[in-house]
């Protein structure tokens, strides 16, 4: 079961905010766009500062939003604040404000501490945990803990897990005195890009992006067999790019798309599953990939437009099996798509607004003439995006609209940030004990060194310690800890890191966390354990796609690749998926029989393998199951039907 008593309660708890009225509520609106603007005014280029300064302060906007929303327990009162909120504030903007006038001095002391430090470190870890524990999954908080437990106590544990062991004073000086722990690499994703990527979103969202590119899918696909699902992958895919997380997606666009669902036949799992499973497409579909894409390029010190180009062709095969999925979905129940007057005509929604796409053009533009994520995110996206809707009345920000903007883009950073730091100092134990070497170790030992074992046991570590994260924080941790060891079976970088980010981003899915179809279930009023599953398996496609590109790499397409090695693996892999989608719906154009089903089940997985021989025997499998199906049933059940009459 995904969600007992004691899991629904949990998410419950760190669900809920609270809506706070009066001066507060004032105090909160200001706050996140003082916030905001700090970011905006550091991507701009204007102001100059220290990493480890930027992200402190980034950290303690965020963690005074947190106590500032995010209640307590359970049964504290949801419209004040309390006394240990404001408490908590202060001592985390010391804490933090410390760091910022401290850090000048301890780079000049070269690692020497005073007392003082570690106390204040201390101190801060503390509050990280306690505002964690407040607004980001108990399971990352929990592992959290385990790895200061495991840095601490290493002399204790068994083998291969032994290690010297570290005091209080060593941990705390290199999970929060230095750049390797707290204020490392993943909480400057947060403060440095991810955040100008969550303000850019939401200015998309104000102008009515959400609006646009909903009416352009409802005019491609809107009038075909089940069309709402259709324009809710293709519109979802969309804002995902964006959003930069499922679950944020899931509520965003599935308040519109999975009603419409609902209302022409499908299921409430099947609408609010197949919003959850397009929403998670858009993290990995070039070329924003949720922002991710240059997280993962600049860790791998290669162009962006490598990256996105590579992660194309297994994008594509992901939509596939989820847009199949949705289409023999609707040919077995029979469903129809939209009438032509519900419907917006393409040109008009082009001609329109047409013109809310060109900040995403800018973005790309920018990056590829080699400027930073950051820079071509402010000025290619947000710059750009409010220069053209000032062109029109309707779309034009004001004041109101600003603040609109920079408050909602400021509570969606704060618990990517939070998250972030308390990734930071798992990172930062695995970075002093080598731990992740270790697990490494222990997956190639167990699977004897032989691919296949090692790609199911690293897709297992990625989907447990994905579960709950935001995608950025998911493939930081597992690309740290699962990524080597595929690198060592001989896989290259860019597909080893690629899978573990599919998995990162498909945990959001998975049971028994799945917080993805829990958004959804709340918005389609659905079973979240069934909506999970389906979820799943719409999303099947997403769990192929890694294996496929890691065994035929010619499916990651780099710049000078010859053209002919890529179609056929694409082909064969596109058809198969196509084929088990339709087999496990059990339709076509009408009705599948289980013998059909399963025959077609068995051609699908034969081209989907990769292999001449095994791809010869699926095509003439899957060539015979549709001959038998058009000219043997159809003519049958045609026959038995004139006899009836």
């Amino acid at each position: 079961m995904i969600f007992g008593k004691n899991n629904q309660k949990k998410i419950d708890n760190t669900a809920k905010r609270r809506k706070l009225e009066g001066w507060e509520a004032k105090s909160i609106i200001i706050i996140g766009i003082i916030w905001t603007s700090f970011h905006l005014v550091i991507a701009s280029g204007i102001l100059l500062m220290s990493p480890v300064k930027i992200r402190a302060i980034h950290l303690s906007f965020a963690l005074v939003m947190c106590f500032f929303l995010a209640p307590f327990s359970r049964k504290a009162p949801l419209n004040k604040v309390q006394i240990i909120d404001y408490l908590l504030m202060v001592i985390s903007v010391t804490t933090m404000v410390y760091t910022v006038f401290r850090y000048d001095t301890l780079v000049r002391m070269g690692g020497r501490y005073k007392q003082i430090d570690i106390i204040v470190g201390i101190i801060a870890i503390i509050v990280l945990f306690e505002a964690a524990r407040r607004v980001v999954s108990p399971g990352l908080v929990g592992l959290a803990a385990t790895a200061i437990i495991f840095a601490y106590f290493g002399k204790y544990l068994p083998e291969p897990f032994t290690h010297s062991g570290f005091s209080i004073n060593r941990l705390v000086q290199h999970l929060y005195l230095t750049g390797e722990g707290i204020f490392g690499f993943i909480l400057g994703v947060s403060a440095e890009i991810i955040i100008v990527f969550i303000i850019f979103g939401s200015v998309l969202q104000e102008v009515g992006v959400a609006d646009f590119f909903y009416d352009l899918s409802n005019s491609i696909a809107g009038r075909s067999k089940g069309g709402p699902a259709k324009v809710a992958v293709v519109s979802s895919c969309l804002m995902g790019m964006v959003s930069g997380e499922t679950s944020a997606n899931v509520a965003t666009t599935g308040s519109f798309t999975i009603p419409l669902m609902k209302r022409v036949g499908y299921s409430p799992e099947f609408s609010g599953a197949v919003e959850c499973a397009a929403s998670a497409g858009g993290q990995i579909m070039p070329p924003v990939m949720g922002a991710t894409a240059f997280i993962i390029a600049d860790s791998l010190g290669i162009p962006y437009i490598r990256l996105a180009l590579a992660a194309f062709i297994p994008a594509i095969l992901y939509f596939t099996g989820v847009f199949s999925t949705v289409h023999f979905r609707a040919v077995r129940l029979g469903l129809t798509g939209l009438k032509k007057e519900e419907l917006p005509n393409f040109k008009e929604v082009l001609l329109k607004k047409g013109y809310l796409i060109l900040p995403l053009l800018g973005i790309v533009y920018l990056l590829l003439k080699q400027y930073t994520p950051t820079f071509s995110a402010f000025w290619g996206g947000i710059v750009l995006a409010i220069a053209i809707t000032s062109i029109k009345k309707e779309t034009r920000l004001n004041v109101e609209k600003i603040a609109r903007i920079l408050t909602r883009a400021s509570k969606t950073a704060m618990s990517l940030a939070i998250a972030c730091a308390l990734v930071g100092i798992i990172v930062g134990v695995a970075s002093l004990t080598g731990i992740t070497l270790t697990i490494a170790d222990a997956i190639f030992k167990i699977s004897g060194g032989e691919m296949f074992p090692a790609l199911v046991m690293t897709m297992l570590v990625s989907l447990v310690l994905g579960m709950g994260l935001p995608t950025t924080a998911a493939y930081v941790l597992t690309s740290i800890s699962a990524a080597p060891v595929l690198i060592r079976l001989g896989i290259d970088m860019i597909p080893a890191h690629l899978f573990v980010l599919y998995f990162g981003v498909m945990s959001a899915l998975t049971p028994p966390v799945a917080t993805g179809a829990y958004t959804a279930a709340g918005l389609a009023g659905a079973n979240p354990n069934k909506l999970g599953f389906t979820s799943l398996k719409i999303a099947l496609s997403g769990f192929i796609a890694p294996f496929l590109f890691v065994y035929n790499q010619n499916l990651i397409l780099h710049q000078g690749m010859a053209l002919t090695a890529v179609i056929e693996p694409f082909i064969t892999s596109f058809i198969g998926i196509v084929g088990l989608s339709a087999a496990l719906e059990g339709a076509w154009n009408t009705k599948f029989s289980t013998i059909t089903r399963i025959a077609m089940g068995i051609g699908s997985i034969l081209l989907v393998k990769p292999g001449r021989f095994t791809n010869v025997a699926g095509a003439v499998i899957l060539g015979m199951v549709l001959f038998y199906h058009y000219y043997v049933e159809d003519r049958r059940n045609t026959s038995l039907g004139v006899e009836n009459n």
